[in-house]
């Protein structure tokens, strides 16, 4: 009789599981119908391109990219697949050879990489590549700089638009 007990306490006082669990991520059943297509996210090359070009004195990218608007030849070249430490290398190559980014660019896949294209205009590689490191660097720096930022509150954060008073004020 005992025994009977404790199970039929235990059957009753045990909550029933729940059939689904909640991992913080659902799927409706919409989800695969919908037609919007996917946004690529070019902020980040966006300001580097706009880094690199504060970086980089405005009469040598005139000259490298042959072009008034080098923030936009960088843009454009960052997102044609060329690496960021790899196009500060090809400016710094441009610069030194006098050849356009443009040709060295088209060059780049033939050459076999930077160093034969380095080797082909009579560069050291291995010095073009470290000096493109360091101005990668530096543009990364400055990268924060250049990023959209909201300035808007976050939800439920209330924020004070009084402004303490001066001293002048408080006297």
């Amino acid at each position: 009789m005992r025994s009977i007990f404790v199970c039929l306490f235990l059957a009753l006082a045990v909550r029933p599981a729940p059939a689904q669990v909640y991992l913080g991520a659902e799927v409706g059943p919409d989800a695969f119908l919908k037609q919007d297509s996917a946004k690529i996210d070019t902020d980040g090359e966006d300001a580097f391109a706009w880094a690199l070009s504060a970086e980089v004195s405005s009469s040598t990218l005139y000259a490298v990219f042959e072009s008034t608007t080098p923030e936009r030849e960088i843009f454009k070249y960052l997102r044609g697949g060329v690496y960021r430490q790899e196009l500060a290398a090809l400016v710094l190559l441009s610069e030194k050879t006098s050849v356009p980014f443009k040709k060295l660019a088209a060059e780049l896949p033939k050459a076999g990489g930077l160093r034969g294209l380095a080797k082909k205009h009579g560069a050291d590689a291995m010095e073009i590549f470290e000096a493109g490191g360091v101005l990668k660097a530096a543009a990364d720096l400055r990268m924060p700089l250049f990023l959209a930022v909201s300035t808007a509150a976050a939800p439920g954060v209330r924020v004070s638009t009084l402004a303490a008073p001066s001293s002048d004020e408080q006297k």
